[in-house]
């Protein structure tokens, strides 16, 4: 009886220590994960730097291209009415082009600057996915 009680705990032992190992070994393979994840969100970030100063050299050539026109437009070297609203309309939408780049490069700047919010978006996903998957095999029966 107590060779049947001390094999019983020497078996209960050796499966908590095998789950334990598990967790161990299931919980390093996710923090590598997240490590890599990490890594290549900032790899990512990094790649939004350049896009971020040609938006503002583009910003800087559409602000000379608005002054030219309105330089233009103001020494009234343009007699023809049609030739000013032309100048007008351009004006217009390089001012509408120059806002929308705007708008992108200060979601660039964002993105740069707080990477974290990415990392967070995707650790959601990936756990909403997990989750899928997870309330999906348990709805899983046996075949008969």
């Amino acid at each position: 009886m107590a060779k049947t009680l001390k094999d019983l705990a020497l078996a209960l032992l050796n499966a908590t220590l095998i789950l334990v190992a598990l967790c161990l070994f299931l919980g390093w393979k996710l923090v590598s994960k997240v490590e890599s994840v990490s890594a290549e969100f900032s790899e990512a970030v990094q790649v939004l730097a350049p896009i971020r100063d040609e938006a503002k050299g583009i910003r800087g050539e559409l602000s000379a291209l608005r002054g030219d026109l309105a330089t233009l437009r103001s020494e009234n070297q343009i007699t023809d009415s049609q030739a000013a609203q032309d100048i007008q309309a351009t004006l217009r939408r390089l001012n509408a082009v120059d806002q929308k780049l705007q708008t992108a490069q200060e979601r660039f700047t964002e993105l740069a600057e707080t990477p974290e919010v990415l990392i967070a978006q995707a650790i959601q996903t990936g756990a909403d996915i997990a989750s899928e998957r997870v309330l999906a095999f348990k709805g899983c029966e046996p075949g008969s």
